[in-house]
């Protein structure tokens, strides 16, 4: 069966899972994550996409992102993952593939960006490997609370509406964060993800897939959303 085209919309919030390869370790030292961010940041650059927020698990990486162009997300993708898995490569003295397959891709409806982004800097909290947020320190988590501020993140516009100083923002990202989120809604983001479809209000997805409504198709259980 034909692989299905991935929706990339320049201009709409993505968020992107990474795997390893049967959910193998993919990091295993601060100096392989750090080498991660550090050429994601440049692959980035180049490419024209903005970093909103990420986690890096030991078997997987969660990013959220917009395409500036329709091929942005495409060419740092595959640009990073190369870079990375050469280097990992050479760490531990193996060769083949690191990766499982392709990424996952989910569009994200601008209203849902805030509860995508605690998704994603929640998720060391609701695999349990910590017991806080900002007890991770992989994570865009911090830099949202002004912690380790890193300059190459670009908050969205919805993240700047929380307040009108940066404190006022962190305070209230850190709140919303601590409030924790629904399982349904962890459960409709997770499924979106996996499915690579995206996760949209019915209106917004009228709206934006009028001529290809099967493009967001997917019947979640749980609370309706507007």
């Amino acid at each position: 069966m034909a692989r299905l085209p991935r929706l990339v919309l320049a201009g709409y919030p993505m968020h992107i899972m990474v795997c390893g390869n049967n959910r193998q370790q993919i990091f295993f030292d601060d100096a392989e994550k750090r080498s991660y961010l550090e050429w994601l940041r440049d692959a980035a650059r180049e490419y024209e996409l903005l970093i909103h927020a990420y986690v890096l698990m030991p078997n997987h990486v969660h990013l959220l992102l917009t395409p500036q162009n329709e091929d942005s997300l495409a060419k740092t993708m595959q640009s990073l993952g190369r870079r990375y898995a050469q280097y990992f490569n050479q760490q531990h003295h193996r060769s083949g593939t690191i990766w499982e397959g392709r990424y996952r891709s989910s569009l994200i409806d601008p209203e849902y960006f805030l509860r995508c982004q605690r998704y994603i800097e929640l998720n060391p909290v609701r695999a349990g490997y910590e017991s806080s947020p900002q007890d991770s320190g992989w994570t865009s988590f911090s830099s949202h609370i002004g912690g380790n501020l890193e300059s190459w993140l670009v908050d969205h516009q919805n993240f700047w509406k929380l307040g009108n100083t940066p404190f006022e923002r962190q305070m209230t990202w850190a709140s919303f964060v601590k409030e924790g989120a629904p399982h349904w809604e962890d459960h409709q983001i997770t499924e979106s993800l996996i499915r690579s479809k995206p996760w949209v209000s019915d209106i917004y997805a009228k709206k934006l897939f009028k001529d290809e409504p099967e493009l967001a198709l997917i019947r979640h259980r749980g609370r309706p959303r507007k």
